[in-house]
């Protein structure tokens, strides 16, 4: 009897599971139908018109591109829970400093050997650093995003408010690069936010900083590893890296009360290190006397770390802006460089 009631309840749990998913589908079905292309939004029109005036961009076939685009709801979802902020540094860099990624890098730097001595002589950026940057970003090219970069970028534009002057403007140098390249629009694929290649390049930053340094003929930024590593260096060389100089060092504060709201302040150094020492906040390595600001992040549950970071950890931040995935790059440069086949 008791057999039977299992089987009886089990079959009706079967059947609730059924009923239950095919209301979910039949949802997911309505809300797709429900969906309004993005050519029926009055600032989209706007924007195409734009394009057209000021680029002399095809009408016709932004008027068919944004005819046939729809929400993407997951992007939204994915911008507003990033876990470059939401995660604790002792988590999100187990993400990316482990054994295999490390000698991934060793391999890729060694492989390369000849791009990065000439990326260190054209641009002065560390080359660790440049390996260490693809490593995070997408696995030395193994992880590029899978998603239409057409459709992320103008959901993003017309339906993320909080950022979607910004948007518009990667959507614009989308749309250029596209032109400029000879891609078809819709056909690209990136990250979940618009980003490009194994580097993750923003449209903007595609179109000013993107290198061809294979001279090849073309910027390729999937299929080039001289140019990713070309692209990096000029990017950090733009944004002030300073060639062999520390992004970061290990801090000891004495009081933390007195520089709490000091610390993770800011993108740029903000005190000299006899003014941090003045504050209490010692360097526990040796250091040089420029400007630096205070970075914490948490190692555990239980205990934080503290660091002194010059101007080449804001750089980093220039490129993420975040301080796990800054100090993420530069632990796995360091792992990188040190490697001895362990």
């Amino acid at each position: 009897m008791l057999n039977r009631v299992l089987a009886l309840s089990l079959t009706l749990g079967l059947l609730g599971c059924t009923t239950a998913g095919s209301q979910v589908e039949a949802q997911t079905a309505q809300e797709a139908s429900q969906q309004v292309p993005y050519i029926k939004q009055p600032e989209v029109q706007q924007f195409i018109d734009r394009m057209v005036s000021e680029h002399r961009y095809d009408r016709a076939l932004l008027t068919d591109k944004f005819s046939n685009t729809f929400k993407r709801h997951q992007v939204i979802t994915k911008s507003d829970n990033q876990p470059e902020v939401l995660v604790p540094f002792h988590k999100y860099r187990a993400n990316f400093i482990d054994p295999v990624r490390v000698k991934q890098g060793v391999a890729f730097a060694e492989r390369n050997k000849s791009w990065l001595q000439k990326a260190e002589k054209d641009y002065g950026v560390d080359w660790p650093v440049i390996v260490a940057l693809i490593g995070v970003e997408t696995a030395y090219g193994k992880v590029t995003g899978s998603k239409d970069v057409f459709t992320s970028l103008t959901t993003l534009s017309f339906d993320y408010p909080r950022r979607g002057g910004y948007f518009q403007s990667e959507l614009e140098a989308y749309l250029l690069l596209a032109r400029n390249q000879g891609w078809s629009i819709g056909s690209t694929k990136g990250s979940y936010s618009g980003a490009l290649g194994m580097v993750q390049f923003m449209p903007s930053n595609y179109m000013k900083l993107a290198v061809d340094y294979d001279q090849d003929g073309r910027v390729d930024l999937w299929g080039s590893e001289a140019d990713a590593i070309g692209s990096i260096a000029n990017y950090l060389r733009h944004h002030g890296w300073k060639y062999r100089e520390k992004a970061a060092i290990t801090a000891r504060v004495d009081n933390l009360e007195s520089v709490q709201e000091m610390v993770n302040k800011g993108r740029a150094p903000i005190l000299s290190m006899r003014e941090w020492a003045e504050k209490g906040v010692w360097s526990t390595t040796h250091y040089n006397g420029a400007k630096a600001g205070l970075i914490g992040l948490r190692e555990s549950d239980s205990h934080v770390d503290y660091w002194l970071a010059y101007e080449n950890f804001f750089t980093i931040m220039d490129y993420n802006p975040s301080r796990r995935y800054a100090m993420s790059v530069l632990e796995l440069a360091n792992r990188i460089e040190q490697y001895e086949g362990s």
